[in-house]
């Protein structure tokens, strides 16, 4: 079973990286060209926590499983989000 800090601490990173994503998406929109690093370093952090918290899920308990599976959709919500709009910036290169 995952320990409630292991756990406490993977929805705290990935709060922040969702954060940082959300940010970099807003600022993507806001400025209607090609994406930088930043925009691609937070798609990377995001990918990396679905990896975290699908090894979490294998140690977690039904409670648990609920709660990564509603972050798991939170995260992979805003993947989907930035990619569709990084699709969107470059179509006008």
């Amino acid at each position: 079973m995952a320990t409630r800090d292991s756990m406490e601490h993977l929805v705290s990173e990935a709060n922040v990286k969702l954060e940082s994503a959300k940010k970099e998406l807003d600022e993507a929109k806001k400025i209607g060209y090609k994406a930088g690093d930043d925009y691609t370093q937070a798609q990377l952090s995001l990918e990396d926590m679905e990896k975290e918290i699908d090894k979490m899920m294998h140690s977690a308990n039904h409670q648990q499983k609920e709660e990564l599976h509603r972050l798991h959709l939170q995260v992979s919500q805003c993947l989907n989000d930035m990619i569709l709009d990084h699709e969107d910036l470059n179509q006008y290169e």
